[in-house]
């Protein structure tokens, strides 16, 4: 249970930052280069990204995902700061203040719920320009991605010894 309580907000910020660095490619340039979701630091870069980049979109299809991407940018924008403010104060406040720390708590599910919300907007209007056939590659994009994150925990595993 603990542990889905941060998993849940770690992927869905990771998501976030993926949506808000894309907002910020510059008019004219195509997508990033079809690969697969790389970690930095923590963070998968990938997701919405991407699925786009596999998607050959055309020059008018990516200009209107650059258009709904930076007009969500301040949204996620504001949610981050919500959520980082409502982290740090968590982590400050004692389990055992209960008005304070539930009310903090409350706040971080309501959080996460805005972001699920957004992220789901977001994919909404950006899945309305996709074509049918481009609609039909993402279950396959995203299966082969879940199919190779498999291949490499199993490999890690298997190099690691299984824990």
């Amino acid at each position: 249970m603990a542990a889905s309580r941060l998993l849940i907000p770690g992927i869905v910020l990771a998501l976030c930052a993926g949506v808000a660095a894309h907002a910020d490619t510059p008019a004219g340039t195509a997508p990033p280069a079809a690969t697969a979701p790389q970690w930095h630091g923590g963070h998968r870069h990938g997701g919405m990204r991407h699925v786009l980049a596999q998607l050959d979109l055309t020059q008018d299809q990516q200009a209107q995902v650059r258009s709904i991407l930076a007009q969500a940018k301040p949204q996620f924008r504001a949610l981050m700061a919500d959520r980082r403010a409502n982290h740090d104060a968590l982590a400050s406040t004692a389990p055992t203040d209960h008005p304070a720390y539930d009310s903090l708590l409350a706040d971080a599910k309501t959080n996460a719920a805005r972001s699920v919300q957004l992220r789901s907007d977001v994919w909404a209007q950006i899945h309305a320009i996709l074509t049918p056939a481009q609609q039909a590659k993402i279950p396959g994009i995203v299966a082969a991605d879940v199919a190779a994150r498999d291949a490499r925990r199993a490999a890690r595993q298997s190099q690691h010894g299984s824990t």
